[in-house]
C-alpha cells in the first residue's frame, strides 16, 4: 500500500476523494488499492517520469525509497 500512502502525501485531496468514492460504492480494498496507481502515474508524467526524484523530494516519502 506504499503507493496509496504516496498518493495521500502528494495529493491529499485526490486521495481522500478516491477513498471516499470507493467506500460509498462498497468496493473492496483491492480495487481501491489498484485505483491509486493512475493518479500516481499522472504525477510521474508531469515530473518527467522521475519517480526517484518524487520520492526523495518529499519528507514523508523519502524513507520509502530504496535504490535498485
Amino acid at each position: 500500500y506504499v503507493h496509496c500512502y504516496a498518493l495521500h502525501c502528494l495529493d491529499e485531496d485526490a486521495s481522500n476523494a478516491l477513498r471516499r468514492a470507493f467506500k460509498e460504492r462498497g468496493e473492496n480494498v483491492g480495487a481501491w488499492r489498484q485505483a491509486c496507481y493512475k493518479p500516481l502515474v499522472a504525477i510521474a508524467a508531469r515530473q518527467g517520469w522521475d519517480i526517484d526524484a518524487i520520492f526523495t523530494a518529499h519528507p514523508r516519502l523519502s524513507i520509502w525509497y530504496v535504490p535498485t
